[in-house]
């Protein structure tokens, strides 16, 4: 009869199984001390029972998350302490987005906007990675199991991701997939026009310039499914919006946006 392990010699060969992980990982900690993946300061030794997705000081952490309080949850801007927001704040109140919510990390402006763009660059997958990590760790709350049903990026157009290691969108979905154990769909949505570099242009020209560049290209039902859209930075909305009106067009039911850094409220 052919051997077949017992449960005792099975838990055995597990424990083996993580204590030479883990020595491995220490013997690489000791060749190659962990640092700080924006600023590259030493991390202590206390970090390494922290989950390695983050791998942040803690100075950084504290600049890329603001302190709590209340936020708009429709286009994640800061608010008054006592605002209530239940169909919107000032700045997005007039607004009509197709995405019903906002999850972000914080806004985009002094360290975490320079972050995000270090994210965007060929060597920025890890920083992407370890951003959208500790997104998920700071609103573990508003990730409950079961609430979202697929994860999708916002796609660029096909001429742009060539000769590129890694898309930031694709990244940051990746990550959160794994921290929630969450299915991720790359092949539904597609940016079917190119559209040009948004930097410089108003609100106005970005809703044109996006209106109708998306489009679904599989045969996968999302017919009543909430969807979490990823993407790294939100400006103005309207990549987002033109994405989730898509997916809505497609069968979703709801779509929660959720990125790295907001644009804050301008003056």
């Amino acid at each position: 009869m052919p051997w077949k392990p017992t449960l005792t010699v099975v838990s055995q060969m597990t424990a083996a199984s993580h204590m030479t992980v883990g020595l491995a990982q220490s013997i690489l900690d000791f060749v190659y001390p962990p640092q700080c993946l924006f600023c590259e300061r030493a991390l202590p030794s206390t970090w390494r029972a922290r989950d390695r997705s983050c791998q942040f000081c803690e100075m950084c952490r504290s600049q890329f998350v603001p302190p709590a309080g209340n936020t708009c949850h429709r286009c994640g801007t800061p608010l008054g302490l006592y605002t209530v927001s239940e169909q919107g704040c000032l700045a997005c109140l007039r607004e009509s987005f197709a995405f019903d919510e906002v999850i972000r990390l914080g806004l985009y402006r002094d360290e975490l906007r320079r972050a995000c763009l270090m994210a965007k660059n060929s060597e920025g997958a890890l920083l992407g990675r370890a951003l959208a990590g500790l997104l998920v760790e700071e609103h573990r709350s508003l990730f409950t199991p079961g609430r979202f049903d697929t994860i999708v990026p916002v796609p660029e157009h096909w001429l742009k991701r060539l000769g590129r290691p890694h898309y930031a969108a694709e990244t940051i979905a990746r990550e959160i997939a794994h921290q929630l154990n969450l299915r991720m769909v790359t092949g539904i949505l597609a940016k079917h026009r190119w559209t040009p570099k948004q930097a410089r242009s108003s609100k106005t020209e970005r809703r044109h310039q996006q209106h109708d560049s998306f489009c679904t290209v599989s045969g996968l039902s999302l017919k009543g499914q909430t969807i979490l859209l990823a993407d790294d930075i939100l400006t103005t909305g309207a990549t987002a919006s033109e994405a989730a009106r898509v997916l809505k067009r497609a069968g979703a039911s709801r779509v929660i946006v959720v990125v790295l850094a907001v644009s804050p409220p301008t003056a």
